[in-house]
């Protein structure tokens, strides 16, 4: 028989992604399982098994095409098609439908209540969350299986009318072509540097960004850096300790460690800590989260964060550990002489982010006199729909308090 083998979701709202590279060409024959074909989604590079034994017959997408998911990609003769007919396992977490046929949300018909609901555990477990009956809701993703966004609009509909919907909130401005001219080189904005464009715009169109800046004095957290290293036999990074000092102030002050649903206009503060720390990589920048980072010791995070930025930079990491962050925490110091900050853009759908610079000696006056100081300076920006200038305040100086007693963080 031929198989019709389709790019499969791998991963929740996601809809298209691109075709990096083969792993077989035309007449390889091939066992369920071998590695097909990587793509590039949205966030992370991810591997697609083989979904049959048998022989390829054609491939039917060129590398670097962008493809929707469920288009057909390849083409296997096969006697049968064994776990493909249930699901593909890939190195993303999520289920899927090898053989989907994609439904854009204007085509997707009323579900009925006795029909089957077709949804992933997350998919359900959110539904719960938000007082949704899956029953209700017209899935518009592979053989119409529900999706996140498939709930959130539903959720909007529902809403009464007089509820002012700030999730669809845009900037008013018109697209400016660019003409052809001299000696241009274009690239299509695709991949990881799409992603970027669209969460920045969905985050400056929704948000009402402010903005606070403050210096504290680092001597000793600079000196008890040193002494953990040494007692440790290990690195220690700053990130690691500004993320720890974090901690008491996000249960202190958790409108911090919160979101605003756009949907229902509530305030969801969230139970878990999770902190994304911002990670450049050759393609773009990347937001690895430290899960229950208020469960972890400081050697513990700071070998995570080593560890999943150098997943990040080798394009490896997968979508769980750079989905569920909280709050995030940009560490612009440690990629050059940076002595001043801008606005940082807050990671939508959090509600702050925080800056810091390399630690440097700055002015300072001790005594009456004007001495040099190992500062940090520290800059976040938050929503003001939530959070106001003197919240700000609060929450940033119970993290520089630790800074400046360092050995407080030794107690947490």
């Amino acid at each position: 028989m031929t198989y019709e083998f389709c790019l499969p979701d791998v991963g929740e709202g996601i809809t298209e992604s691109d075709l990096l590279k083969w792993h077989v060409k035309p007449g390889d024959v091939v066992r369920e399982d071998d590695l097909l074909c990587e793509i590039e989604t949205d966030k992370a590079v991810v591997e697609i098994p083989v979904p049959c034994n048998g022989t390829v017959q054609s491939l039917q997408v060129a590398e670097g095409t962008t493809v929707k998911v469920g288009s057909v990609i390849a083409v296997f003769a096969t006697e049968a098609v064994a776990k493909a007919a249930a699901s593909i396992a890939v190195s993303a977490p999520a289920a899927v439908s090898p053989a989907p046929t994609f439904r854009g949300a204007s085509q997707a018909a009323e579900v009925q209540p006795s029909q089957p609901v077709h949804a992933t555990p997350s998919t359900r477990s959110y539904a719960r969350q938000q007082g949704v009956a899956l029953e209700m809701v017209s899935g518009s993703g592979p053989k119409g299986r529900i999706l996140h966004e498939d709930i959130d609009r539903h959720l909007a509909v529902a809403k009464a009318p007089d509820t002012p919907d700030v999730s669809s909130a845009r900037l008013d401005v018109r697209p400016l072509a660019i003409p052809l001219a001299g000696q241009q080189r274009r690239t299509p904005i695709k991949g990881l540097r799409r992603a970027i464009a669209e969460t920045m715009v969905r985050s400056v169109s929704v948000i009402p960004h402010a903005t606070s800046g403050f210096r504290c004095n680092a001597e000793a957290f600079v000196a008890l850096r040193l002494r953990l290293q040494e007692h440790l036999g290990c690195r220690i990074s700053f990130t690691a300790m500004v993320i720890k000092a974090m901690i008491p102030a996000l249960k202190k002050y958790p409108y911090f460690n919160a979101s605003i649903d756009d949907t229902s206009n509530e305030i969801v503060e969230h139970g878990d800590i999770n902190i994304g720390f911002a990670t450049h990589t050759e393609e773009g920048l990347m937001v690895p989260v430290i899960k229950h980072a208020d469960q972890r010791n400081l050697q513990e995070i700071s070998t995570e964060i080593d560890r999943l930025a150098a997943l990040a930079r080798e394009r490896k990491i997968s979508l769980a550990d750079l989905k569920g962050g909280t709050i995030t925490l940009s560490n612009v110091g440690s990629h050059g002489k940076h002595d001043l900050v801008g606005r940082p853009i807050i990671n939508h759908p959090e509600v702050a982010i925080i800056a810091m610079t390399r630690i440097k000696p700055q002015a300072a006056v001790m005594n009456g006199a004007v001495v040099a100081q190992q500062s940090l300076d520290m800059v976040t920006s938050y929503d003001h729909r939530l959070i106001d200038g003197v919240y700000a305040a609060q929450f940033m100086e119970a993290v520089i308090e630790i800074i400046e007693e360092p050995g407080l963080l030794l107690s947490l």
